[in-house]
């Protein structure tokens, strides 16, 4: 091949990398939490400072949250919800919370300021297979809430809520007891997390079903400016040990934790395609 037909191919390779904004190809690309073991992201926020990076860009009341997962069975005879992504308030009560429901295999519950704002079922979803990984996209503009899954609108509704984390860290595959309390969780996940990205602003309809299709995509269409309201990126890529660093590859520095808990965690080669 003469060599600027390979130059010509290279640069193309990289252009469609850019635009597309693909992770990186790795061996590992999911963690399975089992039995009580989760991710802790802190909140470097300081009171009264304004930052554009931390977890207190949630109070902004404009974010979205996306989700990569698959479900395992649950223990026998249980009826506890289980925590997808979880952040309180300094109360200990929950301000944002995604669920699974333990009586509905394709079952989404979902709690957004001061109480429970829908309840699901996706489709196209067993969380009893822990290897159908499932889409769910939680996103809020301050008047308008919606969610959807596996591509699909499951219900938009209008409401006000006044999202107040405080000082609360967020909680990737449990929930609060008392807020911060890394000693007293609950509502443990069982299964598989591909991926959980955190954006401060309103992700739209139109793209979902792509970003279904396309799980390792972090935008549809490449623009300099596409990836500046993406403030978390965990995509579970890099096996660690107890207590380990799950980087947060937004490049805004909000850098998570796993912690076996009263459980055990793997890192799999299985995620969403």
């Amino acid at each position: 091949m003469p060599k600027y037909t390979q130059y010509i191919l290279s640069a193309a390779i990289v252009a469609f990398s850019l635009y597309t904004c693909e992770e990186p190809v790795d061996t590992i690309d999911s963690v399975f939490l089992q039995d009580g073991a989760y991710i802790h992201i802190p909140n470097h926020h300081v009171a009264g400072v304004e930052d554009s990076t931390t977890l207190a860009l949630l109070n902004t009341n404009v974010f979205s949250i996306e989700i990569w997962a698959s479900g395992d069975i649950l223990p026998e005879d249980t009826t506890t919800i289980r925590a997808l992504f979880t952040i309180s308030n300094n109360q200990s009560n929950p301000e944002i919370g995604i669920y699974r429901i333990p009586t509905e295999p394709s079952g989404i519950l979902v709690w957004m300021g001061d109480g429970w704002i829908t309840d699901r079922e996706i489709p196209d979803c067993d969380w009893d297979d822990i290897n159908n990984f499932t889409q769910v996209v939680v996103t809020y503009d301050g008047t308008e809430w919606a969610v959807y899954g596996n591509g699909t609108l499951l219900e938009r509704d209008t409401d006000s809520f006044d999202i107040n984390i405080g000082n609360s860290d967020a909680l990737i595959g449990a929930s609060w007891t008392t807020v911060n309390d890394l000693t007293n969780l609950q509502y443990h996940w069982y299964g598989k997390i591909d991926e959980v990205r955190l954006w401060n602003s309103v992700l739209e309809e139109d793209d979902m079903k792509f970003r279904y299709k396309n799980p390792k995509n972090l935008t549809r269409h490449y623009s300099d400016d596409g990836l500046d309201p993406l403030f978390g990126l965990w995509r579970f890529n890099t096996e660690v040990t107890e207590g380990g660093t799950i980087p947060d590859a937004s490049t805004k520095g909000n850098h998570a934790r796993i912690y076996s808990g009263s459980g055990s965690f793997t890192f799999s080669r299985d995620g969403a395609n």
